[in-house]
């Protein structure tokens, strides 16, 4: 009997991944709705994984392999959507998984919802030495799904409820909605995921962490690169973000909820680059990013929590390493919750931390 398919091509960056390049092509080949074209964009792999990928590719004709130099996962995202035949597009990252039944439930909801644009569903993150249990990419996924009749009002809702990331490998897409291609080596999502969300039109949340399975690795593509070069691109695609954002018709609430999220990416990401910053700069990084998770907190939760915020002031600083004035410049803010340059009780403040670093 054969199995249902859908009109989807899954793009899949592959680089030195012969280690779980595997278990990722498996969850696609086994769905219970498959989808009718997987494209493997070999990167200039150094070991064995374009063996592995030429062995699936025999096996099952709907995956194809493009090769190319080590241009890096955009310039592979980008030769994949060039070369993508199918009305969807997913993007899947070379060591996770997806769950065997996300297909079947996106085709249930195309089939209901025949103008559907946009498929948006949650995830679960595992690290390497953690292993999910045996039956999470297998299980059963049927979960409530909400619908929104733009992008922008499916965006919205995710901020609102701080639920929204701006990778990419959490949607299916229309194809015809990607007009912007992808820079940089990493975080070189967020214009796009922006850009698709702004355009779309009919949408839907699929509301279950199992639908997809990303694999938390220390040497993954996303947490390589990170010096002073793709610091600034990142710089620059969040830089254009924020603009965008300030003009969309979103809440003032979710307007926040994206800025602390995406300057907390972006802190996190100069504290472990390789950049040469001195003592100085790096202590004033990580008081900057202590004073920004701590406003999240405060953010999300009106009462004041002083005890929980000073425990985590503490939990902060000796994970980070900080100097004794940066403890005391957070225990300062935990304990009279007033930002000591920013007035944190305007209905929106655009927080941004992009012009100090």
């Amino acid at each position: 009997m054969n199995k249902q398919s859908a009109n989807i091509t899954v793009i899949i960056p592959c680089y030195n991944v012969e280690l779980f390049i595997n278990s990722c092509l498996d969850s696609l080949v086994n769905q219970s709705c498959l989808p009718k074209e997987i494209i493997c964009i070999n990167d200039g792999s150094t070991d064995n994984t374009g063996d592995i990928l030429n062995r699936y590719a025999n096996l099952y004709s709907q995956i194809k392999i493009i090769s190319q130099p080590n241009l890096g996962v955009s310039a592979a995202r980008n030769k994949g959507i060039a070369a993508a035949s199918q009305e969807y597009v997913m993007f899947v990252d070379s060591d996770d998984m997806v769950n065997i039944n996300l297909f079947h439930e996106f085709q249930s909801t195309l089939k209901h919802t025949p103008e559907l644009e946009v498929f948006y569903f949650n995830y679960t993150s595992f690290k390497d030495e953690k292993k999910l249990p045996s039956s999470a990419s297998q299980s059963v996924i049927t979960s409530p799904k909400k619908y929104f009749n733009t992008g922008i009002n499916l965006l919205n809702f995710l901020l609102e409820n701080e639920n929204y990331s701006g990778v990419t490998w959490l949607y299916i897409f229309k194809r015809c909605l990607f007009k912007v291609n992808f820079t940089g080596r990493i975080h070189e999502d967020h214009k796009v995921s922006l850009t698709i969300l702004k355009n779309a039109q009919i949408s839907c949340y699929f509301m279950n962490k199992l639908a997809y399975m990303h694999r938390n690795r220390l040497f993954s593509l996303s947490n390589q690169y990170i010096d002073y070069y793709n610091t600034c691109i990142l710089k620059k695609v969040l830089l254009d973000c924020f603009e965008t954002i300030k003009k969309l018709p979103i809440s003032s609430n979710a307007k926040n909820n994206y800025f602390f999220r995406m300057n907390e990416t972006y802190l996190e990401l100069l504290l472990n680059s390789n950049n040469n910053y001195s003592t100085l700069e790096r202590e004033s990084i990580k008081k900057e990013l202590g004073l920004l998770k701590i406003t999240i907190r405060m953010h999300k939760n009106n009462k004041r929590r002083i005890i929980q915020n000073i425990c985590y002031t503490f939990k902060f600083s000796k994970k980070n390493k900080c100097s004794i004035g940066t403890k005391l410049v957070l225990l300062k803010y935990a304990i009279s919750r007033k930002h000591p340059y920013i007035n944190t009780n305007k209905e929106h403040f655009y927080y941004s931390t992009l012009s100090q670093f």
